[in-house]
């Protein structure tokens, strides 16, 4: 609040850096102003007089204006720096090496830097007629720092009349993606390329299916150009068939010239 001659003023101007800058001014004008030496004016001076000050009153707004302009430049530098820390700040992800875990409640984990798959079978009885069933659960994430990120791959719901049953079933379903878990890192298909991204770039020490075949077409390529030893032997015998050369003439010792 900020107290004039005849006025209050209540501000509420606030900045957040890189978002959003606030700029709110409401003011009160006082009943017991003295307005003794306007009212010895006509109303056509008096509004005469009003008009001026609001366009003074007009311009000292722009000139606000102006100043938010400025602003926005360089909220928006501001903004890059926050994006760029953001991303330099995402740690290494957990996970198992590609090897199965058990916790303390029975869930099983295997995971690498790119998937994470987990699975439990719960055994349940039912006190109407004394059977027992096994629930199985399992599911594929992308493996993130941030779990929010995760996209789902895979998981499924069964229950199973026996415990052989459901170890059956949910080794099969392991069996089923075992490919996912041979790489530490494995390449990551493009529908799922934005859970190891952060403002549009890749996390280090991931690469993306598409960047993997250019690689191996870049290196394609570089063979076919770079000739093999085989290949130019193959190439020197042909000429020598093609263009034989006659043996050299040498003359005998005692020859005198």
């Amino acid at each position: 609040m900020i107290k004039g001659k005849d006025y209050t003023v209540y501000d509420n101007d606030t900045l957040t850096p890189g978002y959003k800058a606030k700029i709110e001014h409401t003011l009160y004008s006082s009943n017991e102003s003295d307005l003794s030496d306007l009212l010895k004016l006509t109303v056509g001076e008096i509004s005469a007089l009003k008009e001026k000050n609001i366009a003074q009153e007009q311009a000292a707004y722009e000139k606000a204006i102006k100043g938010l302009k400025e602003w926005e430049a360089l909220a928006a530098i501001t903004g890059r720096y926050e994006r760029a820390i953001e991303y330099l700040k995402v740690p290494e992800v957990s996970h198992t090496s590609n090897k199965w875990i058990k916790d303390e409640y029975g869930k099983s984990t295997i995971s690498n830097k790119v998937y994470k798959m987990t699975y439990n079978i719960c055994e349940r009885s039912s006190w109407r007629n004394n059977t027992v069933k096994y629930d199985v659960r399992w599911h594929i994430y992308t493996n993130r720092p941030y779990p929010q990120n995760s996209y789902k791959v895979a998981g499924q719901e069964r229950v199973c009349a026996a415990r052989e049953e459901a170890e059956k079933y949910i080794q099969g379903r392991i069996k089923a993606y075992s490919h996912l878990f041979t790489e530490i890192s494995p390449p990551i298909p493009k529908d799922l390329e934005k859970s190891f991204m952060v403002h549009g770039y890749l996390l280090p020490g991931y690469v993306t299916e598409e960047m993997q075949k250019a690689a191996a077409e870049k290196a394609e390529k570089s063979a076919e150009k770079k000739p093999s030893i085989r290949k130019q032997l193959n190439e020197l015998k042909a000429d020598q068939k093609k263009n034989p050369q006659e043996p050299q003439k040498t003359r005998p010792e005692n020859e005198i010239g």
